[in-house]
């Protein structure tokens, strides 16, 4: 029974102009992750982008492995890679947008 009223939830959310949360906001990591992103020395607009792939791909942060240190990408690691990425095909679609 939670399907249809997730979906009234969510509309009505949608109609009122705030953006749905994503109900991986509290997990102890992707919390973690946030107070380290807001302690970053990096600009705003970096910080921004970390903060939507944040939102993005928490339910994929929260499912990896947390590995130990040498043994691979820490979750902020991650984090970065996947924003980087989507920054980078961003820039390549704006491009090619205005060229193309």
């Amino acid at each position: 029974m939670h399907g249809p009223e997730t979906a009234r939830r969510l509309n009505r959310e949608a109609c009122e102009g705030k953006p749905p949360q994503n109900p991986l906001r509290h997990h102890p990591r992707i919390q973690a992750l946030r107070v380290i992103v807001n302690q970053l020395p990096v600009d705003g607009m970096y910080r921004a982008a970390l903060h939507r792939s944040l939102g993005r791909y928490a339910d994929q942060l929260v499912s990896r492995p947390q590995y130990q240190p040498e043994e691979g990408w820490d979750d902020l690691e991650a984090l970065q890679q996947v924003t980087l990425g989507d920054m980078m095909e961003e820039a390549l679609w704006d491009s090619l947008g205005r060229h193309g």
